[in-house]
């Protein structure tokens, strides 16, 4: 049984975020939306504007075809199809070659399929199948939900212009109306490539190092660089190598060690800190059960390599549209939508995760289980990407939340550096 609900609580009813905006709020960096969208198909919804009066039966008449329009030469394609009861109205803008129905700028309109009448319009805002408006009529004139990676980030936002006049508007109309409400900086922010450099450097060098590491259950790397148990400081003798929490250690190794020459110290990473996490209930089970264990570790770690301080210094603790559960993290379910919000926000950073879940008997206690290596960033087409390691291989974000559904991730920021020199494993 979970012992907490969390329903989507980073949004609210009347479309506005129930948690404030540390980031400085919405509507403040007007002059870069007309930079960053430059996926405009009205001039294809005006020559096509005839659609969406149309009859079902010509609806079902109409052949698809590609427009190249005047401004600017981007080429759309316009369809119509019938889908689970439904009548689907597709403008589709190119991307790389294709008209894949989640390129940035595409509308679907979605008609009844019995009445006609228009239910909703989807339009995509980034080349991303999560990453959406919903517009749906209430009357004369339209709500707006908002998704980013499938979480929805405001629910019906009101538009105050009826869905079907919109239909041939420009997308900047939607910007306009709702510039004092949704936080447009993050979810169209244009990011430079090159502030993610040192972070593809690193995930390449990783790479390159990955089919040489051992695997071994408690094993990590100690000072002196030799492969040793986390729990008892011996050394491995058969069969040595890392487990997800030496396998982090060993990232960090690589950052800490151009800087030190040595290598991070286990002993230090251990350390518990009984004073800023946990209960009298979990403090009865620190030795027996450890549940804080990767908490207490990628804190560490984190604190190690920002040069010491406060061990929850590193934590991330503020993200715009979603809440921070006290040492506990975010739902696992939500880690794209927050990468991607910490990816714009604090470039060239990456993340050591620690997996939290229910775990044991008599009794169930919620415990951080795993450890887990996050790099995002922005390629040069502005497509967001997360490389992901855990335990001496790479693996991505659709298995990792597959594996920990319905759980949770805390999550520490360290800066990445292109120094990084990973320990070699021979």
């Amino acid at each position: 049984m979970r012992l907490f609900v969390l329903v989507p609580l980073f949004m609210s009813v009347l479309g506005t975020p129930i948690f404030p905006e540390p980031w400085g709020g919405v509507g403040t960096f007007h002059s870069e939306i007309t930079e960053v969208w430059d996926t405009e198909n009205l001039e294809t919804r005006l020559s096509f504007r005839q659609l969406f009066t149309a009859t079902l039966e010509e609806l079902d008449r109409f052949r698809e075809r590609v427009v190249i329009q005047r401004n600017g030469g981007k080429r759309v394609k316009v369809s119509t199809e019938r889908s689970n009861g439904a009548v689907y109205i597709l403008f589709r803008n190119e991307t790389d070659g294709e008209f894949p129905v989640y390129s940035a700028g595409s509308w679907i309109l979605k008609k009844d399929g019995r009445t006609g009448a228009l239910i909703q319009v989807k339009i995509f805002y980034r080349t991303e199948p999560g990453c959406y408006l919903r517009l749906f009529p209430r009357g004369n004139k339209t709500l707006m939900d908002v998704y980013l990676f499938d979480s929805l980030l405001y629910k019906a936002v009101p538009l105050g212009i009826s869905l079907s006049a919109l239909l041939t508007e420009p997308f900047q109309q939607i910007l306009d109306r709702t510039s004092g409400t949704v936080d447009w900086s993050i979810l169209l922010r244009n990011m430079d490539p090159a502030s993610y450099a040192s972070v593809l450097i690193m995930v390449q060098k990783i790479r390159k190092e990955l089919p040489r590491l051992p695997d071994a259950e408690d094993g990590a790397m100690d000072r002196n660089g030799k492969l040793v148990f986390i729990a008892s400081l011996r050394a491995q003798e058969k069969l040595p190598g890392f487990n997800c929490s030496g396998f982090a250690k060993w990232i960090g190794d690589g950052l800490y060690w151009p800087r030190t020459g040595q290598y991070l110290d286990i002993e230090a990473l251990k350390e518990k800190h009984l004073f800023r996490r946990g209960s009298r209930i979990t403090h009865r089970f620190e030795e027996e059960r450890d549940p804080f264990f990767g908490l207490d570790w990628t804190r560490n770690i984190a604190r190690a390599l920002s040069g010491g301080g406060d061990p929850e210094q590193q934590d991330v603790r503020n993200v715009p549209f979603w809440e921070y559960r006290e040492d506990v993290g975010y739902p696992i379910q939500e880690i794209e939508g927050i990468l991607f919000s910490l990816a714009v926000l604090e470039p060239g950073n990456f993340y050591l995760g620690s997996i939290n879940r229910e775990f044991g008997k008599d009794p169930v206690l919620r415990q951080h289980v795993h450890v887990v290596v996050l790099f995002p960033y922005f390629t040069p087409k502005g497509e967001f990407r997360v490389a992901v390691f855990e335990r001496n291989v790479e693996t991505d974000l659709p298995s990792l939340k597959k594996k920990f559904d319905g759980n949770f991730i805390h999550l520490v920021r360290i800066k990445a550096n292109a120094s990084f020199e990973p320990p070699r494993i021979e």
